[in-house]
């Protein structure tokens, strides 16, 4: 995961100038109560507002996340992004938690990100990170953060 964040931070660097898009979709992995990754699509609905929604799952669990985000660029194309929004999922046989053998979870979550949109190539990378209040099944505190790759449009 360090080698990952280095190259990612490298090419974010000594690329050349970001553009814009208003859409971009692809692959967003991580860590977080959620479980891993999923489908990603980020849709600028104005100005430097945009929201973004991801679906995944596992064998014993579906979720999807919506937030809503706020781009400011920083230099040389490269923005920074902050929001907030929420998640909800089902899952069966203990694929939450334990101690809650199958049913729904639902939590409200913020983000804070850096991105990139290279010039030449529609590709997209993001990083970011950020909490996640567990609300349903129970109350709890958590952290998450993820890796978007994404076909910028």
């Amino acid at each position: 995961m360090k080698r990952l964040i280095f190259i990612v931070t490298i090419l974010m660097a000594f690329s050349s100038q970001a553009q814009q898009y208003s859409t971009a979709i692809g692959l967003k992995g991580g860590f977080s109560f959620n479980g891993g990754g999923g489908i990603n699509l980020k849709h600028f609905l104005g100005g430097s507002s945009a929201v973004e929604v991801s679906v995944g799952g596992g064998s014993r669990h579906i979720w999807l996340q919506g937030l809503y985000e706020r781009n400011q660029e920083l230099s040389h194309g490269v923005e920074w992004y902050y929001g907030f929004g929420g998640d909800i999922g089902l899952f069966t046989n203990g694929g939450y938690d334990s101690k809650y053998p199958s049913g729904l979870f639902l939590g409200a979550d913020g983000v804070i990100g850096v991105e990139y949109t290279f010039e030449d190539f529609p590709l997209n990378l993001a990083l970011d990170t950020g909490p996640t209040l567990r609300v349903i099944p129970y109350v709890g505190f958590g952290w998450g953060g993820g890796l978007a790759a994404r076909y910028a449009f």
